[in-house]
């Protein structure tokens, strides 16, 4: 099936006589509102939500040193503490809502989060302490080219700042001490939380009007030829989606970010007059012959990431109705609420044609499902824009604010009264808070829980995203929000931590700080992100497992030059067999895959050496600095195949594939023969393991490898709890991780598993009858500071006639180096399956 797309209607399913997008908003107070706070609230230091304006910054960008009194120039007179005040019990902030303003509000915050006190119930806590706190939000930077100034405290004069940070006001909510003074103002001696809500409150700019204007480029984003213009902080968002906005944010993009985001030219009819004259039809699908021929990145198309959820979709592309879907004005008024509502979004943005799932993959046809899977990282990474609709949990939800009005309320309370010399601050509600700082807004929502979703995100250039109560927008280089004023780059650049540096896209040019600033290296820290991220997300078949990041993977192949083998970098492939569960014990994925796969064209079973080949959340060891704190592989893999039967060393698989792609660091050397692995080593030391059995082996299946072998006694499962608040419900649960002792001859404590399930029935598999289990060596591990350990894996051996001689992965484990010098029975050739 060729690729497919949807060419939007004149009009759409439901009807246009809702709100349009020039709906006033309620009034906000004048500046020179007096602040209404009760005696807890008032003691909150205002001040450090205090955010730049433009005389700020044009002073910053004029060479000035940064104010050393004014936030966010001036350092956290808290020193390493974050700002946190008391507000009392909640059945006081209740009893003073009637009176302030503050407590008003967070009540009606906390109304607008039912979950919060449902947690707080669940955990025994009916009447919390709630502290407020000022919590760090983003990362505020010189634009391109400019260096800022701050004074030099301690050696005097001047020197450069890197940034500047801002803050919001957040929740933390805990079970008051039985010596605790709850009904004195002031900052708490414990600064402590059960649970948190952040980012509830913004610092507001009272200078955006009310309403969007669409007309007027520079008024909705702020005015950067008024000095008192304030950068980054919130505004009032209206009912419904102002088009204009979003229109603003993308031209934006198109005209100033060609060097990262791209630009998708219009097709040329000269090229494809046949493409063009399908291209003209309204309200149906169109198709572009010859798959191989298509070079999507001349197309101008949009493309949607939604949940289907269980209700079932209204209409798709099957084989029995593919003839009919092409006649114009097929669709309209036939396609699920989300679809229709993206076609309408889609259309007022200038673009004729959105890519559907469900209407451009046809649903009952495998051969299709293959081929479209194969060009879907092409699909996402070269449409012009992604409507990720992020609210709702099915495809009949819609998109909030494009046909109904959102019914959020964003409460506006004054803080600090105006002077002379002060024009004073007023709060507005943030309308996306989250569980912890730092974190996406979209992260407890259906859609950023589904497998699916992860790389049609990570692969987008550039994201609007539809959420409950308000939009964002995403692209390589810029972050924005409908509910946020940060619309600049002239007078500096602001990195929010809950959406920069948490979203995951490959693309992005945004640096992280957590790895080397290393081209390479930054896309192999993303990509371990992304592999933690989605291992830890719900597939409705888990057959899917490997479909559903495939493109992911074709996109990183793309970026490095390395080829892949279920998930792992073939370059960095023995650095990758030392992944590990993260936090908590892994469920084996016993599904076969969904589609059929290698050239046998069957449906195969995942690898337990692969990370795919289990369910749960996976910390991938891929990157560079792995190896220079101690890590260091032991084995040297390869990889069965056939047609003709081989066995191929897995760094070098690219020769296999194509062009070969050297690898800098391999460790040992794959030229070595005592590492070698040939067919003639399979037939003299795995018995079963007949050319007839190999020749019935599905491609990349099997893994092969000379190791070293020991037995060690499993102790009963141990369990370990938070370090930390024992007491909080929530951390035990969240930290709680059962594992097993590794226990010699002599009944000593040699080591342990890394984290296992408790439920799991092969975790002490004792298959010699002698109480022990058999462990393979993986790698050295001479982390600093610590005692020289061996990386081992856990294996039990196939039962069958024709596997009795494979091992299969069960969990890793920390063995002291000199324990697994004294016992190890021999090196082995392996072969893991």
């Amino acid at each position: 099936m060729p690729p497919t797309s949807i060419s939007l209607p004149s009009h759409v399913a439901r009807p246009s006589s809702t709100k349009t997008s020039s709906v006033t908003v309620t009034s906000i107070p004048s500046p020179d509102t007096e602040p209404n706070l009760c005696s807890f609230c008032s003691q909150i230091d205002f001040p450090l939500l205090r955010y730049p304006t433009t005389t700020d910054l044009r002073s910053l960008n004029d060479g000035n040193p940064a104010p050393q009194d004014l936030s966010p120039f001036k350092r956290n007179p808290y020193a390493r503490v974050e700002p946190t005040w008391s507000l009392g019990l909640l059945s006081r902030i209740h009893k003073s809502s009637a009176s302030c303003d503050l407590c008003h509000a967070l009540c009606t915050v906390l109304d607008q989060q039912p979950q919060v006190r449902a947690t707080l119930t669940e955990m025994g806590v009916q009447d919390p302490l709630v502290l407020g706190t000022l919590a760090l939000c983003g990362r505020l930077s010189a634009p391109d080219g400019t260096s800022w100034l701050e004074h030099d405290d301690k050696h005097g004069g001047l020197k450069e700042r890197d940034c500047f940070f801002l803050r919001r006001l957040g929740l933390l909510f805990r079970p008051a001490d039985k010596d605790e003074d709850v009904n004195e103002p002031g900052m708490p001696k414990k600064i402590e939380s059960w649970y948190s809500t952040m980012d509830i409150f913004q610092t507001m700019n009272t200078a955006i009007p009310r309403g969007f204007a669409e007309d007027k480029k520079g008024v909705l984003m702020g005015d950067e030829e008024k000095p008192e213009t304030v950068w980054f902080a919130g505004r009032k968002r209206p009912e419904m989606i102002d088009i204009g906005l979003i229109k603003q944010w993308l031209n934006e993009c198109l005209e100033n970010h060609k060097d990262v985001c791209g630009i998708s030219e219009e097709v040329d009819e000269d090229d494809d007059p046949e493409l063009v004259e399908q291209m003209r039809r309204l309200g149906c699908i169109v198709t572009k012959y010859n798959l191989y021929d298509v070079d999507m990145s001349a197309l101008k198309f949009a493309s949607l990431s939604y949940v289907w959820g269980v209700t079932p979709q209204k209409l798709t592309l099957l084989i029995e109705n593919e003839y009919e879907l092409h006649r114009p004005n097929s669709l309209v008024g036939k396609v699920s609420e989300t679809i229709s509502d993206a076609i309408h979004l889609t259309e007022k943005l200038g673009l004729q044609y959105l890519w559907v799932d469900a209407l451009c993959i046809i649903q009952n046809s495998e051969d299709d499902k293959v081929m479209q899977l194969g060009n879907i990282a092409n699909v996402y990474a070269h449409s012009l824009f992604t409507i990720m609709a992020a609210a709702g949990d099915d495809s009949n939800f819609g998109l909030p604010g494009i046909r109904t009005p959102r019914d959020t309320v964003q409460e506006v309370v004054p803080v600090i009264a105006p002077s002379e010399n002060n024009p004073g601050m007023s709060l507005i509600t943030a309308l996306s808070p989250t569980h912890q700082s730092h974190e996406h807004p979209t992260r407890k929502t259906i859609w950023a829980s589904r497998g699916w979703t992860l790389q049609e995100r990570a692969l987008s250039r550039r994201a609007i995203v539809i959420m409950k109560s308000h939009v964002l927008w995403s692209c390589s280089r810029s972050h924005y929000s409908e509910e946020s004023c940060c619309e600049t780059a002239t007078l500096g650049s602001l990195a929010w931590f809950g959406l920069q540096e948490s979203d995951p896209i490959l693309n992005s040019s945004e640096r992280t700080w957590y790895t080397e600033d290393v081209p390479e290296e930054q896309v192999w820290y993303k990509f371990q992100r992304l592999v933690q991220d989605y291992s830890n997300r719900n597939l409705k078949f888990q057959g899917d497992a490997l479909d559903a990041f495939s493109a992911v993977v074709e996109q990183v192949r793309r970026m490095t030059g390395e080829n892949f083998l279920w998930g792992m970098p073939s370059g960095r492939f023995e650095l990758c067999l030392c992944w590990e569960p993260y936090r908590r014990g892994l469920k084996r994925r016993e599904e076969l895959s969904t589609l059929e796969m290698t050239s046998f064209k069957r449906h195969v079973p995942f690898p337990t050496w692969s990370w795919l080949g289990w369910s749960g959340a996976i910390c991938l060891k891929v990157q560079d600095r792995e190896l220079e704190v101690g890590l260091n592989p032991k084995v040297v893999c390869f990889v069965l195949r056939n047609h003709p039967l081989r066995v191929f060393p897995v760094r070098r698989i690219s020769v296999d594939n194509g062009p070969e792609r050297a690898n800098s660091w391999a460790i040992p050397n794959i030229n070595d023969s005592k590492y070698s692995v040939t067919l003639d080593d399979i037939y003299d030391n795995l018995p079963s393991m007949t050319p007839e059995v190999l020749l019935d082996i599905p491609d990349d299946q099997l893994i092969f490898f000379w190791t070293e072998s020991a037995r060690f006694k499993l102790s009963e499962l141990k369990v370990q709890g938070p370090s930390v608040l024992q007491e909080n419900p929530l951390q035990v649960k969240e930290y709680t991780k059962y594992y097993q002792e590794i226990i010699d001859d002599d009944g000593q404590v040699v080591g342990r598993t890394h984290p296992c399930d408790p439920k799991a029935q092969d975790i002490g598999v004792d298959e010699k009858g002698d109480g022990k289990c058999e462990f393979i060596r993986i790698a050295n591990n001479y982390l600093p500071f610590c005692d020289p350990e061996k990386l081992a894996m856990q294996v039990r051996r196939g039962t069958g006639k024709y596997n009795r001689d494979v091992r299969y992965r069960v969990n890793l484990a920390e063995i002291k180096k000199e324990a697994w010098k004294q016992v190890y029975e021999k090196r082995v050739l392996v072969a893991l399956g």
